[in-house]
């Protein structure tokens, strides 16, 4: 046996446990990018709003630009943050603010309205808003209004706002795992319930199991119950194979034990050779009783076990047919086998369809055929049928339900288990075929094997009727 593997509880939380973290993980760098640019988003519009103040309190008169810079427009920055500024009129001259002041306009975009591009001033990181203002002059016509403030406040907000919205994530995601984790758990009962029915059953309850599963394991239970269905078949099979053999050997085992205790008290001769004859023929007759009662078990083991393979038909019926016919050498028999010159396929177990074809052609050499044997396979719709035709009395046809059964009375007073036939019931019923009994126009009598033909390249085959 195998050695246990990880369990799915961990395979499952280590799989749910990635995917949480990977999720968290892409989650947390997009609220702190949204964060940041939130922060940053706030700030350039509260940055734009005191440039457009400055703006709003520059005008041009008698030749030149005046501003009035309003001391609230100053008041709407951030306090820890230094700011700078400057007022350029058309000429590019500084007409207020910080002279030494004087990034790189963007003329480009200017006409659009403000602008916050981010840059260095004094070797501190700045944000810059740059607001220009139509003046009535020839030439290029802008005011340009610069103010700029250092990036601190913006820095140390996002920080902030990224460090809560952070917690809140690892609070929720750890609240998460452990709803996942215990999800889990109990998504898993109903496995251990079934673990625990099973383990808990005794040794000869092989009944379904009866729990109401969900749906996604209703096919593993299902799986399991036909498993035990058929593990109580073979357990059936197996008790009724050691009952009819304990059965049958009785009787032949007892006579035996009789017939040595009688030659073992005969004096002469003549009393002692009619017990050894009775003993011989005993003897034969157990030999081929335990033959059967093998074979018998042989076919019913084999019936849902053994794999099926495509073989001809045809070259089995010749093969059983000259191995059978080598043990009646000596007797005169109009001998024929008919089969079409194309193989005909079926799918079936070699190892039964033997039996089967021996014990049909075994009955027919013993209590039929007296001076004709014909095999004639032929197809007929959807299947070959084997027909094996003799010229002896055959079986009556009352008897023809009865001799199908194992162990049915045997006329004549024929010794033996009556097994010959119900084994050939049995492999046919196995390979979903049927054996049939009938007269010719000849009145000779006919055993037919009807297999299904196997359609290489065609559809599936038909029902047989």
């Amino acid at each position: 046996m195998r050695a246990a593997g990880r369990s799915l509880y961990t395979r499952l939380a280590l799989r749910v446990g990635l995917v949480l973290s990977i999720s968290g993980l892409v989650l947390l760098v997009a609220i702190v990018l949204s964060t940041r640019l939130a922060a940053s988003d706030a700030y350039d519009r509260i940055l734009t709003g005191s440039a457009l103040l400055i703006a709003e309190n520059t005008w041009y008169q008698n030749g030149t630009v005046n501003v009035d810079t309003p001391v609230s427009a100053f008041s709407m920055l951030t306090a820890n943050d230094q700011v700078f500024y400057a007022v350029l009129d058309p000429a590019g001259r500084v007409v207020a603010g910080d002279p030494e002041f004087r990034p790189a306009i963007p003329w480009e975009r200017l006409a659009e309205g403000p602008v916050v591009i981010q840059g260095r001033y004094l070797d501190l990181p700045v944000s810059i808003a740059f607001v220009g203002r139509r003046m009535p002059v020839a030439g290029n016509p802008w005011a340009v209004v610069m103010l700029a403030q250092t990036n601190n406040a913006r820095e140390s907000f996002a920080k902030s706002l990224g460090s809560n919205a952070s917690l809140v994530i690892l609070v929720m995601g750890l609240l998460t795992v452990i709803a996942a984790l215990f999800t889990l758990h109990q998504a898993l009962a109903p496995l251990k319930q079934i673990s625990a029915a099973i383990q808990h059953r005794d040794l000869n309850d092989l009944s379904p199991l009866t729990q109401e599963v969900p749906a996604e394991i209703h096919t593993l239970v299902a799986s399991i119950n036909e498993f035990m269905r058929r593990l109580g078949v073979h357990r059936a099979l197996m008790r009724r194979v050691i009952g009819d053999a304990a059965h049958q050997l009785r009787t032949p085992v007892a006579a035996l034990l009789s017939q040595m205790e009688l030659l073992s008290m005969q004096h002469d001769d003549a009393g002692r050779a009619l017990h050894q004859a009775r003993l011989r023929e005993l003897t034969h007759h157990l030999g081929e009783l335990v033959n059967q009662l093998i074979n018998h078990a042989m076919v019913q083991h084999r019936a849902d076990s053994a794999p099926l393979e495509t073989m001809d038909l045809a070259g089995l019926a010749r093969e059983e047919m000259a191995d059978m016919l080598s043990q009646h050498a000596q007797r005169k028999l109009d001998l024929a086998l008919q089969a079409p010159a194309q193989p005909c396929l079926i799918q079936g177990d070699p190892v039964s369809l033997r039996e089967a074809l021996k014990n049909v052609l075994d009955n027919a050499l013993k209590y039929g055929a007296r001076t004709l044997l014909h095999i004639n396979i032929s197809r007929s719709d959807a299947a070959w049928e084997l027909r094996v035709e003799d010229d002896g009395p055959g079986i009556p046809e009352a008897d023809w339900e009865r001799i199908r059964k194992p162990f049915s009375a045997r006329g004549g007073n024929r010794l033996g288990a009556s097994l010959g036939l119900s084994i050939v019931e049995e492999v046919m019923r196995a390979h979903r075929g049927d054996m049939r009994f009938g007269r010719n126009g000849d009145q000779h009598f006919v055993v037919t094997l009807r297999f299904r033909a196997d359609h290489a390249g065609e559809p599936g085959p038909q029902a047989l009727n």
